[in-house]
């Protein structure tokens, strides 16, 4: 059978890998401009448009679909229904359910989620909710993060810290520059398009920030892997973080926030904070002066999390009838990564 995964956005490196894993294609459908509302009604019909002709040319056994947007998932439910035999599985990040732009679609939300033969979610919360309106749910939080070599960053004097951040609303951008003030002796970077980002934080930011920008694949992972400490932070409970499972990939130590779901995902090599700067501050402080027994902690957390991500992913094979053994080794999907762009935005 032949899996392949839809995802609207110019990047998602999770899309990438579960499709990698399954020996599929990750398609990443985006035309016009990311994160600009007024340009969504538009921008939905030609994806929705080229959905139709890479499903039509592939004619997929089953279709993965990453939401948000929840409009995504319609034109696949609708070729799955018409073809009869294909199956439907949905990666529903975590905004779906909890952003304020996605949660007035929630009765959409649901509908598609019934009609889906499986949704994966990043939570046991998430599992709960979904099956509770009627679907099928399976976590799958961690996903292993495959890196370049990447490019060796300049040198920096102190202790190198990798912000990963996107300008979201939920990153607490305000609260980490404040934390930097008290950190004069380490260099902090922040990443993410500083198009997306309050214009104060660029013009008032301390001297020892420095704002990456976007970056290339090349240059993010060089920067990742010179980090001393990784910092990835949300304000919204139940929210999953990327930045940590590429924290965890390179056993590099982590500091994020204070929730339940982050605490049980990062059990080891990771120091968890409250949102505010003073906790920030002391937490990147107290991960840079015992780094050696993080990095140590992380390595072990990273074994079982690829070894958990191997089961759950079998499982969900199970579900809808792939071949759970033809789930790749890490050393061959990092080998052959059969990845096909469908973007015109790599830049934001």
């Amino acid at each position: 059978m032949r899996p392949s995964f839809i995802t609207w956005y110019p990047y998602c490196r999770r899309s990438d890998t579960i499709a990698t894993e399954l020996g599929g294609p990750s398609h990443l459908i985006h035309y016009l401009s990311f994160k600009r509302p007024l340009q969504a009604p538009l921008k939905y019909v030609m994806q929705t448009l080229r959905t139709l002709w890479v499903l039509q040319r592939e004619k997929p056994d089953v279709v993965f679909v990453a939401v948000p947007p929840i409009f995504a998932a319609l034109p696949v439910l609708l070729w799955a229904r018409l073809r009869g035999s294909t199956r439907v599985v949905i990666d529903a990040h975590t905004g779906i359910f909890e952003h304020a732009r996605w949660s007035w679609l929630l009765p959409l939300t649901r509908w598609s989620f019934r009609r889906a033969d499986s949704v994966i979610v990043t939570g046991k919360h998430l599992k709960n909710l979904v099956e509770s309106w009627g679907a099928h749910a399976i976590v799958i939080g961690t996903v292993p993060v495959r890196f370049c070599e990447g490019q060796k960053p300049a040198a920096c004097s102190g202790a190198r810290v990798v912000v990963v951040n996107t300008f979201s609303v939920d990153e607490p951008v305000g609260e980490v520059l404040a934390a930097a003030r008290a950190l004069d002796q380490t260099r902090v970077f922040i990443t993410g398009d500083v198009r997306h980002a309050d214009r104060t934080w660029i013009e008032s930011k301390p001297k020892n920030v420095e704002f990456t920008g976007f970056v290339s694949e090349e240059e993010y992972a060089g920067l990742m892997r010179a980090a001393d400490v990784v910092v990835v932070l949300t304000t919204h409970d139940h929210t999953m973080q990327r930045g940590g499972y590429e924290a965890m990939a390179l056993e590099r130590p982590l500091v994020t926030s204070d929730w339940q779901l982050l605490r049980e995902t990062f059990s080891r090599g990771t120091i968890h904070v409250d949102n505010n700067s003073t906790a920030i501050a002391a937490g990147i402080a107290a991960a840079v002066a015992d780094g050696d027994r993080l990095v140590r902690e992380m390595r072990v957390l990273r074994a079982e999390h690829e070894e958990l991500f191997s089961a759950r992913l079998r499982e969900l094979c199970d579900r809808v009838g792939l071949d759970s053994q033809s789930v790749r080794t890490a050393e061959i999907a990092a080998a052959n990564p059969p990845y096909a762009f469908e973007t015109q935005s790599q830049g934001d």
